[in-house]
């Protein structure tokens, strides 16, 4: 064999093994990203089975009794009352009532 003949083989021996380590760690790497994609989506659904559900809206007649619509102390007190019971702020449920209240006065109810 001639030195020209030994290098090219040399050569290719070493091309063949660089190639070959190339090739090993792609692989390897396409592995792991695998991974983190399923890791990633095993975490993702985990997230949404946590999450609270939405319930479904309800209107503020369904949570509570009719207020009354009248300017009379009494009807104010009541109002106050139901907005309470029904859970929501002190503050909250006399705003409600002053604001039945206005209501009642605009259209001139006395009840």
């Amino acid at each position: 064999m001639t030195d020209q003949s030994t290098m090219a083989l040399v050569f290719i021996a070493f091309a063949g093994a660089i190639t070959g380590w190339a090739c090993y760690l792609y692989n390897k790497r396409q592995k792991e990203i695998a991974l983190w994609i399923t890791n990633r989506e095993k975490l993702f659904q985990e997230n949404i089975k946590k999450r609270p559900t939405l319930k479904k809206a309800t209107t503020q007649k369904e949570k509570t009794m009719p207020l009354i619509k009248s300017v009379k102390p009494a009807a104010f007190k009541k109002n106050v009352a139901t907005e309470v019971k029904a859970g929501k702020p002190v503050k909250q449920a006399v705003a409600i009532a002053y604001s039945e209240k206005r209501e009642a006065q605009k259209k001139g109810k006395k009840k």
